[in-house]
This record gives C-alpha cells, structure tokens and sequence, in this order.
C-alpha cells in the first residue's frame, strides 16, 4: 500500500512538474505574442544618431533621424499605413479594393508592402528615372508596376484611378502626407532632442515631411529654423524666392531642368507643400549630394539614398556655420541600397559628369 501511494505520488509530482513546464512554456508564448510586434509594426521610432564629425570644428551638433531603418527601408512607410488607416477608417478603402499610387519609387514600396499585407491589390506608377532596385522592390511585393515614359506618372496615376474607380493615394496633396509626419516624426525629433534642437534641415518631392514635422517643431518652438534643402535644378528655390508660377516656368519656356537625385525636388509647388513654415530653401548640387554619401559611406559605414546626401550636405553646411550652443537635425531618408546600380555606380557618375571623391 505504502508503495502505491508512493509510486501515485511520485507520478503526481511528475504530472504536476509537467504541466508547469508546460504551463511556463505556454505562458512565455503568450507573453512573447504580446510584446514581439509584426514586422511592419516596427514602422517609426527611428534612431537619431551623431553626425557631428562631419561639421566643421567649432560648428554646431548635427544628428540625423535613420528613416531607412523602416520595414520598407524609407521615411515613406510613414505616409502610406497613416493614409491606409485613415481610409480604412473612413470607408473609403474595402477589403478587396484596388490601390493606385503615383511614386518615384519609395512610396510605391510602401504600399505595395502594407497594401499587400492588408489584402489589397497594388498598383504603383513611376517614370524610368525609378532606380531598378526600388522597380524590383515593389515587383518583389507582387505589386503592379507601371513605368511611363512620356507622360507624366503623376497624371497618369490620376487618370488610371478615376477611369476604374481605384483609391487614389496622390500623395502629392493628400492632406494625410504631412499630417502623418505632424504626428509621428516631428514629436519623434522634439523628444529625442529634448526640445533643444536650433534647426530643422529636409529636403522634398511631395513636401510633405518637411510642411508636417516643421509645423509641428513650429508650434513648440517659433524660434526652430526649417530649412528645406532643394536640388539646384528643381523649381522650388525659384519659386520660394522669386514667385515662379513654376508649371510655366517649366512647360513654356522649354527650360531643361533635370537632376540624377531621386525623391527629391520638383518642377511645381504641391498642395503638401506649406511654404508658411519654411524660413530658407538652401540648394544643393547632384555632386555635393553623391559625393556627401560617398562620404557617409566611407567615415561612417552608413550607404544611404541621394536624397540623405543632399539633406547631410545641407545640414552639415548650415552647421559649421553656426557655434556650439546649435543643434541641427536633418533625416536619412532611405537606404542605399536602392541606389546601387545609380549613385554609388561608377560609370553612372562618368555618363553624368560626375566624378567620385577621391581614395
């Protein structure tokens, strides 16, 4: 008898050492669906990291927001899952519906990306300045890719959307582009400098990161500078500066103005574009761009889009240029890595004029 219990006992205890082996095993899954997040869940948050060796002695504090540290590997995701919520939220996107977004290539990776993961189909527009790699990204997310040559991608984005009744992004003036920066990125950039920072340097195509995050950087402090960083051939210092009614400017005066840097500039102002908050437009070349990310990549291990170049040169510039007691802050937009058949592409720069910075 006493063996029985004994042995009863002895299963008992093992029983109950397995089901609390269990139980823990069970309870550290839950708890690990609770705290590990989807991948696109990691969107915003970004790191703010110390550029300053880049500014010259005795200038200010330069720190740059590392956007391409985003699931989709630019600042764009952004945009695309807060103008996604909201039409969600509203009605005006149902499962099944078809998405067209008119891009230069990031944005169209974000919502292929999100899109897709939310069931609906895809489709991006761009113009064959799009690097390869941002095309194969978007194809990679089983998006549809349209590539036009002649007509403006923009255009033809609209025109497909209203033709088939598809959701239209136009993140050119969806007033949800800076909207989604007013709420994510400036408050991101206010805390992380603790208020501090003295200027606030972005370069833009829709404009809408630099109107958003700099009207709300604006509201807590007046004083903060918001300086938007222009390639040298995009309308948009003519038109800050001297009133240019810039689609003319373009269009009728048969004025060549192009430039290699992706995801920035533009030939016309945007309806996301609030000039009331910008106090400069600083230009910047494709040379000073390339050879600035040429520069990231060799001192700091950091290989970034040209549209980060352009930021850096821009901010590294005003920097110097300033004393100690400054802090600028500037965004690494996206990832090089969508660049290489481009910017960081030896006989690409020669077939453009551009030399690399020397070893």
């Amino acid at each position: 008898m006493i063996n029985t219990i004994r042995t009863y006992t002895s299963l008992n205890l093992k029983n109950n050492h397995k089901k609390r082996n269990l139980n823990n095993h069970l309870n550290i899954y839950e708890t690990m669906e609770k705290v590990t997040p989807r991948f696109t869940n990691l969107i915003g948050n970004t790191p703010l990291i110390d550029l300053s060796s880049l500014v010259d002695k005795g200038g200010a504090k330069l720190y740059a927001k590392c956007e391409f540290m985003n699931p989709g590997f630019s600042m764009k995701d952004r945009i695309a899952k807060y103008i996604l919520d909201i039409a969600e939220n509203t009605g005006k996107l149902k499962p099944g519906d078809t998405i067209v977004c008119s891009s230069s290539g990031n944005t169209g990776c974000s919502f292929a990306m999100l899109g897709g993961m939310r069931g609906y189909k895809v489709i991006v527009v761009t113009s064959k300045k799009c690097s390869i790699e941002k095309q194969n990204h978007v194809k990679a997310l089983n998006a549809k890719l349209i590539v036009v040559d002649e007509k403006d991608y923009m255009i033809y984005g609209q025109e497909l959307a209203e033709s088939y009744g598809y959701f239209n992004v136009d993140q050119y003036n969806n007033p949800y582009n800076p909207k989604a920066y007013y709420e994510t990125l400036g408050p991101e950039v206010w805390r992380e400098t603790e208020g501090k920072l003295t200027h606030f340097v972005m370069t833009g195509s829709t404009f809408g990161c630099i109107s958003g995050t700099g009207k709300y950087l604006k509201e807590e402090n007046e004083n903060i500078k918001i300086v938007l960083a222009d390639p040298l051939n995009s309308n948009i210092y003519d038109y800050y500066y001297h009133g240019y009614l810039a689609q003319n400017y373009q269009y009728h005066t048969k004025k060549k103005r192009t430039y290699v840097i992706e995801g920035a500039g533009n030939y016309k102002q945007t309806k996301c574009l609030d000039f009331s908050v910008i106090d400069e437009v600083f230009r910047v070349s494709d040379r000073d761009a390339i050879h600035t990310c040429q520069q990231l990549a060799r001192q700091e291990s950091l290989v970034v889009g040209g549209s980060s170049g352009l930021n850096v040169f821009a901010a590294k510039t005003i920097a110097s240029g300033l004393d100690k007691g400054n802090i600028v802050v500037t965004v690494l937009c996206d990832s090089g890595i969508k660049y290489l058949s481009k910017i960081y592409d030896h006989s690409f720069l020669e077939h453009h004029g551009i030399n690399s910075l020397p070893v």
